[in-house]
């Protein structure tokens, strides 16, 4: 009996530390997963809620090559793909609100981010951006940090310039402008126009687009928004928002050369079939035109597009173009931060190169090579001055980012409803001038109660 319990208790002992040797080496002896030095990463899914055509923009060949990169990361798009920035901000509120999954949100404008910021629906990326070991001011050409909190980097760099139908300015014996002014601008809108009534040619068209009704004062070097740096006192008494409305009376009113503001609402026009169906021979826009310059399947272009830099007040200001683009940041509530900001600061720098279809606020891009994709991607390339569109380029300077305060919006609104008014020949330009800087400096005091 002695003899057996011996050899009973050593054969447990060589048991126990058989086992012991592999559970050290990592094996589960229970049949269960067993833990291994290198953390399994669980699959993420994220939902990337925005505004463009994913086929148009090439939106599926940037998740490819981030899945590929990243493969434990899969990107969910939520677009409507309808390219209209205004109403996806009203479904991206909406599913925030309804709890839906949101982990990554783009923004066409600085002010829709901003007013965001300030209802902490945005992650602060200080801490990412500090593990990663860069300053946004050094990898980006704005930097959008709002005080001390950085909530969003920057995708595309927006460039602005006058679209031009190059078969139009030659029937006119007009050269594609390298350099000019509003005062030129407006000859150049009268030369280029003809015809009479339904069959009329006009020689510009401005969009309802805020902008447009401060088109002189929009692209400042500094102080162009309707308001002062400080965010409490007005700026609408500044000479250029004059300016810019005697560009529009003598456009529209005095040398009928731009189509009139009653049609433009009362016929739901837009630029796009203006320009393209060559109803109108310039049009001020911003460089998300490039791919389309040389026509889409939907929008073809029987024409060249050259391009011209934004118009200047005097003949010695700097040619400045309107600074900013998207912005993208990561929602406050996703339940994968990490890996949405990682698809962040992939799609700002690597991403949106590869993509082809927007200039990079990234420094280190090759914007000649980004060019050449863009052009590239329209139906018809050789439709696209590239000459002209490259002199854009280089001689363009963006002015000084500038973050809006969040109640941006509403004072444009409350603006614009003013100058319809002059647009619609109800005032004069000094009563709209008036009458719209009251109403402003109403929501600036109500905002700052």
């Amino acid at each position: 009996m002695d003899r057996m319990f011996h050899y009973f208790v050593r054969n447990l002992v060589i048991v126990s530390i058989f086992t012991g040797l592999l559970s050290g080496c990592g094996v589960n002896t229970s049949g269960k997963s067993a833990e291994v030095a290198t953390k399994t990463v669980e699959p993420v899914t994220l939902k990337f809620h925005f505004w463009y055509n994913e086929d148009q923009d090439n939106w599926k060949a940037v998740y490819k090559q981030f899945e590929k990169k990243y493969p434990n990361i899969k990107i969910e798009s939520v677009t409507a793909g309808d390219n209209n920035s205004l109403d996806y901000l009203k479904k991206l509120d909406l599913a925030a609100a309804s709890g839906d999954q949101v982990d990554v949100m783009m923004f066409s404008a600085p002010q829709y981010y901003t007013q965001r910021a300030a209802i902490q629906m945005l992650e602060p990326l200080n801490s990412y951006i500090a593990k990663d070991g860069y300053k946004v001011q050094d990898e980006y050409y704005f930097d959008p940090s709002i005080g001390d909190k950085t909530y969003a980097l920057p995708a595309k760099k927006a460039t602005f310039f006058v679209m031009l139908n190059k078969n139009h300015l030659d029937e006119a014996g007009l050269a594609v402008p390298k350099d000019w002014t509003w005062d030129e601008f407006l000859d150049y809108s009268k030369k280029l126009t003809k015809g009479e009534g339904a069959n009329k040619r006009y020689g510009t068209y401005f969009h309802t687009f805020p902008l447009y009704y401060q088109i002189a004062q929009i692209n400042q070097m500094e102080n162009a928004f309707l308001y002062k740096p400080d965010g409490k006192s007005i700026n609408i008494e500044n000479p250029l928002i004059k300016k810019s409305l005697d560009i529009l009376r003598q456009a529209e009113i005095m040398d009928k050369s731009a189509t009139p503001y009653s049609e433009v609402i009362s016929q739901k026009l837009n630029y796009r079939p203006q320009y393209f169906n060559e109803k109108a021979s310039m049009i001020l826009t911003g460089d998300f035109m490039i791919p389309e310059a040389g026509g889409t399947d939907k929008v073809p272009a029987n024409f060249k597009t050259a391009f011209a830099p934004y118009p200047k007040v005097n003949k010695n200001d700097p040619t400045t173009t309107i600074s900013g683009g998207d912005l993208m940041g990561v929602y406050a509530k996703s339940k994968h931060k990490e890996e949405a900001y990682q698809f962040v600061r992939w799609y700002t720098t690597e991403g949106i190169t590869l993509q082809g279809k927007y200039i990079p606020t990234w420094k280190k891009a090759d914007v000649s090579k980004v060019l050449d994709n863009l052009i590239a991607s329209s139906k018809t390339p050789d439709k696209v001055d590239k000459e002209s569109l490259l002199n854009v380029m280089k001689s363009s300077i963006p002015q000084k980012f500038s973050i809006p305060v969040p109640y941006h919006d509403e004072i444009d609104k409350a603006y614009v409803k003013e100058i319809e008014r002059f647009l619609l020949g109800e005032v004069d330009t000094d009563t709209a001038i008036k009458n719209a800087s009251q109403k402003v400096q109403e929501v600036i005091k109500n905002n700052n109660k």
